[in-house]
């Protein structure tokens, strides 16, 4: 090691590596356009050829090194068996030839069963420095290292990176030297995988480092001021594919069982990376702890038992070797693993670094080192220890520390059992630093260790479950060395503490991944058992009627319809009784005495009737017009539901435009920057809104850092409005909720507009649709207007979208209401190209659908070929100028213009981030296709505008989206409050160099929609380093949950086969993202589609909610496999199939009950068109077929319309009604009557004629 590093106590690696489809053997992929998870890798992104195809399967030994894959630098071959030869040129000899032209190509050996590891965190200058001003140490602060900034080289361009030799080789040394031959672990992760949608990180494998390599100079073809090294390492490992010292996952087995059984549920035998090691899994590879490398085998372990379940395989090799490196790990993790952390936040300048002398002083090999019994012999006994001098633990530490009262030092004790950051060892320690959700006490946490967790929910980075249990639960052998004073320790797995907090973590993953609010307590005791904890928690029914009270201080009891108890949040008890009690007593609160003649307000707000096939429509939709302005003036809340097209947005203005409530002021909020803009615009109020986000932020209710929205009644409230309007609702959670009627307070009326048919949110919850529940009249009694005290529906479409539109009957079929009799005639009219503003494109294999696409594009954009770089840029809102296309923001002053006002004119869309169908791989499929001319020129010398930036390769021009809200962004004209809102799309304008700049602009400027002619800066340094998370990415596909609250000319929905995240409302909401046409691109029939409107592939029919009444989980089995759904939001007869309303629910249990079997919509070819009849009941001893349909209730023309159109299909084809007695088959029809539904009397006459 070079003088000026240090060697460091025995460390793991985690080693990323791209993914592979054929074992990372030292072959390219055997499909390799197929992969699209390796692009999630920067330098794979930017150099995967066109061509890659080609070489499918060949040995990378056998390439030339023109047409070596890229990943092959990503250590893509670490097990090939064989030794390979790398050529590497320095990345800035091209560049940089003044000063890095003489650097030579230089060999690099990979050896057989090893990779070539960067640690990039560790050569990042940012991570080596540190930022003083910030009060941020680095690595080389850290460890007292012999880094010198001043010996950098002054270069002519900026790096974030170490250059200088000896500088690298202090970071490089430091890194590899505590990998211990035969003790440290390798577990190989990739960041992207088609297994996942999840973005967590995936164990690949685990072994046993075998070696390190020395380093590689670079060679040099002549003299130069710079020196330098090769930063690759080989790291030898003792993987093998018989797997006797270590181990990859089977995941190709389960990929290729899913494939054949799309009910396997992939991501259960997936290893996810743990949850407090995501820094550790990060950089290409990092140091991992002994406490980080237990966790990560438990992970492993519980994947591969997951996979034994779905596979044949033996698993009882792996599952020995994870057990026996787990038992030699905990030896060697010792007793206290935050050792560093603790120190730190006992004040120690240099913790971590005494720690790591501590350790390797005291430590011995086989044996459970206590570190607190070494410092107490140091403190008593300076000499036997003098390095504490050295790193600052003098005589008064010294004293601090044997003055320390008893539980202070437990406390410390405890912290340095766990392995936590120094920040969150810092809240844990010092009284003055906790920022826990309540006050607590040394006493408290001593008393209980896991408040740690359960306090710590706010923090940016809160502290795991796992790493206090961990802590809590060691080994007997390090129990025996040094057990936890009585009082903290646990004397078995079922301590209550350990109970509570355990039932804590899984109902915050419940809400978090499913969006359940509570658990009943049968899937609490499944899911308990299921965790991956060593030792198990044995939770049953018993254990929790133990632990019941405990529970019950910070947890809520709640129960299903079938009264079996449930748990929740205590956070989600407060956030139900905040939300029911508002509307409750809003809606049954007095009216406001407001009076005008409405329907002369909606006249007005619209164009003048005209007679016409359309007038009885028009007449309906301005009826349900007045009675919902009528109740959302003088109500005190309302609910405002309706499809897009309905005229949600023509009420609010004309609401927002009468006197006594402007005079009021109107608050208009929206969850997206998007939804924002278009309530803006609809209202004529443009600037006036708000995200949720940038309200709640300034009201004290929204933590911009962790994301998280809060209830805070300590906090002043908003009392400056009179009326609160907020759009887009569905996406809404309670959390977002509960905030925001916490945050306001003498408001007249709150109104919540939205389509409750749509996805639910994201996160905790679907409060819009629990609310329109609640309030909606009863769907068994149809009344038209849909208004009731508190709720008011839209369900007549506009002129403008056309209530008969091809494209609104299928949304219908997928938006959960009771359809009428007629409207199954969209299912053949969509397979035969016949449904108006809906166009479908099949491709049958992978490779076809990008060919696909793109002559899609080119026919909806008016291209000439897939070539028109122009006119595809034209598009996206550029604007020609003497041949060439520029990008502009819209002028000062103007009011129409700027590139981003065309953001929205088109959008391709895709249930799914990853594949060859998803948004990552088709984003950068289109750029490249349409956008490879600038990416030449600004990977030239002289372009005049920035480079590629980030693993996308984000260019001038390109279609973005930004990731997260913002409000500290540069812009330009200068805002005073500069915001830019997660959702928002725009157009990357900037920077562009003009004959007044002397350099090239490195930072994208990009103008959103949502805020036109303003630029938003995005810096270079944001898109640099290995694991940089920009906020900015392409934007050409969007996954639908991204497009909620947008609104596109037109769309271009892509719908792979056996896709699991596809569900009734992700379909509902993709099919209504367009005005003007929608292009379906699926991949397998486009029948199977109608299998996504049953009631069973309902998204939000599984989230278990309690806001207004108690859920009913009820298990049914889907295509997906089984699931769990609400029975209070399907229909579900008594032999289990589900039907599509209460009417037909009726029916049904009629004729079950009467004892006439039948089928449930079996289709039928009534005049060459497949229908499917409600119920078909076939005699067989009459030889007679009997076919029921439910009409419902037929006030709209339209589907009066199309039912008279089957009904003349029935008798054409010899089916006469029931009341014709012709021998023949027959008709059966039933209608429901105004205010008064169906008639069950006339139900039961019908069957008896059946029965006979």
């Amino acid at each position: 090691m070079i003088t000026g590093s240090r060697k460091l106590p025995l460390q793991h690696i985690t080693i990323r590596v791209p993914w592979h489809d054929g074992g990372w053997n030292g072959r390219v992929c055997s499909a390799p356009s197929a992969n699209t998870a390796c692009l999630a890798l920067t330098r794979i992104a930017a150099g995967k050829r066109a061509d890659q195809d080609d070489h499918a399967g060949l040995m990378f030994e056998d390439l030339q090194s023109s047409v070596m894959p890229p990943c092959i630098d990503e250590r893509v071959s670490f097990m090939a068996n064989h030794d390979l030869i790398l050529r590497k040129q320095h990345p800035y000899k091209i560049s940089s030839p003044e000063t890095h032209g003489h650097f030579g190509e230089t060999t690099l050996r990979l050896e057989a069963f090893s990779a070539a590891c960067i640690p990039f965190g560790w050569m990042l200058k940012s991570n080596v420095e540190g930022d003083e001003e910030a009060g941020l140490k680095g690595k080389a602060g850290a460890l007292r290292l012999a880094y010198e900034h001043e010996r950098e080289p002054e270069l002519s361009f900026e790096t974030g990176w170490v250059q200088d030799k000896t500088n690298q080789l202090i970071m490089l040394d430091t890194f590899f030297g505590a990998l211990k031959p035969e003790e440290s672990l390798c577990f190989f992760y990739a960041k992207k995988t088609p297994l996942s949608e999840s973005s967590g990180r995936v164990i690949i494998g685990a072994a046993r480092v075998k070696g390190v390599g020395n380093h590689t100079e670079y060679a040099y073809d002549g003299p130069g001021q710079l020196e330098g090294v090769l930063w690759e390492r080989c790291v030898r490992h003792s993987l093998r594919p018989d797997g006797a010292d270590g181990f990859l996952m089977p995941y190709y087995d389960v990929q290729a069982a899913a494939a054949a059984s799309p009910e396997i549920d992939v991501e259960k035998c997936v290893a996810f990376a743990p949850d407090d090691q995501f820094e550790s899994f990060s950089y290409g590879a990092e140091h991992l702890d002994h406490d980080g490398a237990i966790a990560s085998l438990l992970s492993c372990a519980a994947a591969i038992r997951a996979c034994a379940q779905v596979i044949e395989i033996d698993v009882s090799g792996v599952l020995a070797w994870i057990d026996r490196e787990i038992a030699r790990l905990w030896t060697t993790r010792g007793v206290h693993p935050g050792l560093g952390s603790a120190l730190t936040a006992f004040g120690l300048e240099h913790g971590t670094l005494l720690a790591h002398e501590i350790v390797r002083a005291g430590s011995k090999d086989g044996e459970v080192f206590d570190a607190f019994s070494f410092i107490d012999a140091f403190a008593t006994s300076p000499g036997s220890f003098p390095q504490a001098e050295v790193y600052g633990f003098g005589s008064s530490y010294r004293q601090k520390w044997m003055g320390l009262a008893k539980s202070r030092r437990q406390l410390l004790d405890l912290v340095a059992r766990c392995s936590l950051s120094v920040e969150q060892a810092t809240r844990a320690y010092q009284p003055s630093q906790r920022t826990f959700s309540q006050a607590t006490s040394d006493a408290e946490i001593l008393g209980n260790p896991y408040l740690l967790f359960e306090r710590d929910e706010g923090a940016a980075d809160p502290i795991k479950f796992a790493t206090i249990d961990r802590g809590i639960f060691p080994p007997g052998a390090v129990r025996e060395v040094a057990p936890l004073a009585p009082g903290i320790g646990m004397s078995d797995g079922i301590d209550r503490r350990r109970v509570r907090a355990l039932v804590t973590y899984l109902l915050e993953g419940a809400v978090q991944t499913e969006g359940h609010t509570l658990l009943p307590r049968s899937w609490v005791v499944r899911r308990a058992l299921e965790a991956t904890l060593d030792p198990g928690c044995a939770v049953d029914e018993d254990v929790l009627d133990m632990a019941a009270s405990y529970l019950a201080e910070t947890l809520e009891a709640a129960k299903t319809s079938e009264g079996e108890s449930a748990l929740k949040l205590r956070r989600y008890g407060v956030a139900k009784a905040a939300i029911s009690s508002a509307v409750r007593k809003r809606v049954e609160g007095k009216k406001h005495s407001l009076s005008y003649k409405w329907r002369l307000k909606v006249n007005a707000a619209l164009p003048e009737m005209n007679e016409g096939p359309d007038a009885a429509t028009e007449e309906l939709a301005r009826q349900e017009k007045t009675a919902a302005l009528e109740q959302l003036v003088t109500g005190r809340f309302t609910a405002l539901v309706g499809p897009a097209g309905s005229g949600k947005t023509t009420l609010l203005k004309v609401i927002c435009d009468l006197p006594e409530i402007a005079a009021g002021q109107v608050l208009l909020l929206a969850p997206t920057g998007k939804a924002r803009v278009r309530l803006e615009e609809a209202t004529g109020r443009l600037g006036e809104g708000m995200t949720l986000a940038q309200f709640l932020q300034q009201r004290q209710r929204y933590d911009g850092a962790s994301g998280r929205y809060f209830r805070n009644p300590d906090a002043p409230r908003e009392k400056g409005y009179r009326s609160v309007i907020v759009d887009e609702c569905s996406m809404l959670t309670e959390d977002q909720l509960a905030a925001l009627i916490d945050a306001i307070e003498g408001v007249d009326r709150l109104i919540l507009v939205g389509d409750p048919r749509q996805l639910p949110p994201i996160g905790a919850g679907r409060p819009f649709v629990d609310i329109c529940r609640h309030l909606a009249p009863d769907q068994a009694v149809p009344i038209f207007p849909k208004v009731a005290p508190g709720y008011a529906e839209l369900t007549v479409i506009g002129r403008q979208r056309g209530q008969d539109r091809g494209d609104v009957l299928l949304a219908r079929q997928f938006s959960g209401e009771p359809l009428d009799a007629g409207a199954d005639e969209v299912w053949d009219a969509l397979k035969f190209g016949n449904l108006s503003h809906v166009r479908t494109v099949r491709w049958g294999l992978p490779s076809e659908l990008e060919p696909a696409l793109a002559r899609e594009l080119v026919r909806g954009l008016g291209l000439t070929d897939g070539a028109d770089q122009k006119g595809f840029e034209l598009s996206i809102g550029g604007s020609e100028w003497e041949g060439h296309v520029l990008f502009w923001p819209r002028r000062a002053g103007a009011k129409v213009g700027g590139a981003a006002a065309s953001s929205h004119d088109w959008q391709i869309l895709s249930p799914v981030r990853a594949g060859l169908s998803g948004v990552e791989a088709v984003n950068l499929v289109v750029q490249r296709r349409f956008r490879s001319k600038v990416r030449e020129r600004a990977q030239s010398k002289g372009a005049k505008y920035p480079k590629p930036a980030g693993p996308q390769g984000v260019l001038w021009g390109d279609k973005v989206i930004n990731l997260r809200n913002n409000g500290r962004r540069r812009t330009y004209p200068q805002q005073e409050r500069p915001y830019v809102a997660n959702g928002d799309i725009g157009i990357v304008v900037g920077g562009y160099r003009t004959a007044n700049m002397k350099f090239r602009p490195k930072d994208l400027e990009v103008e959103f929609a949502s805020q036109p002619g303003i630029k938003f800066t995005y810096y270079a340094s944001e898109f640099s380093g290995e694991e940089g998370t920009p906020e900015l990415e392409l934007a050409y596909a969007l996954t639908v949950h991204k497009t909620q609250g947008s609104q596109f000319g037109k769309s271009f929905l892509i719908v792979p086969r056996n896709c699991r995240p596809l569900s009734r409302e992700l379909l509902y909401t993709a099919i209504t993202r367009h005005r003007e046409e929608l292009v379906v691109l699926h991949e397998d029939e486009l029948g199977t589609l109608r299998r996504y409107s049953d009631p069973s592939a309902s998204e939000i029919a599984r989230r278990m909610t309690d806001l207004f009444s108690d859920p009913g989980p009820v298990q049914v089995t889907t295509s997906s496999g089984p699931r769990f759904l609400d029975r209070h939001l399907v229909h579900r007869t008594s032999r289990g199939e589900f039907v599509q309303s209460k009417s037909e629910l009726a029916i049904a249990e009629k004729l079950h009950a009467m004892g006439v079997p039948y089928v449930y919509e079996k289709p039928i070819v009534l005049g060459g068109t497949m229908r499917w009849p409600d119920f078909t009941i076939a005699d067989d001893e009459s030889g007679i077929t009997y076919y029921w349909e439910h009409l419902g209730m037929l006030s709209d023309p339209q589907y009066v319309k199309r039912w008279e159109k089957k009904r003349a299909a029935y008798l054409a084809a010899g089916i006469r009604p029931i009341e014709e007695k012709s021998g023949g088959d027959v008709l059966v029809e039933t209608r429901e009557l105004p205010g008064a539904g169906l008639d069950m009397g006339e139900v039961e006459r019908l069957v008896k004629l059946i029965r006979g």
